[in-house]
């Protein structure tokens, strides 16, 4: 189990898994940094790389903390057909 400072949530199961789906999508949600919590900003540390003509890599941080990686990979040059997105660190 990861080490966390985080207090545990009151809710129990069944009220957890209804906070978590999304009827929208049919999925259960498992938010990211920005989608995480309402009012959340990322700003001046989101580094964006060109890879390639075709892929960029955006590094996130918060308070010169490393938080994660993403690279986005494109059809072309365009940038306007997406392929995949995956976090690589």
């Amino acid at each position: 189990m990861a080490t966390t400072k985080k207090s545990y949530s009151d809710l129990d199961q069944q009220q957890i898994f209804k906070r978590s789906y999304n009827e929208e999508s049919g999925t259960l949600g498992v938010d990211g940094f920005v989608a995480g919590k309402v009012g959340r900003k990322v700003v001046r540390s989101i580094t964006t790389t060109n890879v390639a003509n075709d892929t960029e890599v955006f590094t996130f941080s918060e308070n010169g903390e490393h938080l994660f990686t993403i690279q986005v990979v494109y059809a072309d040059d365009t940038l306007a057909t997406l392929v995949s997105v995956e976090r690589t660190a």
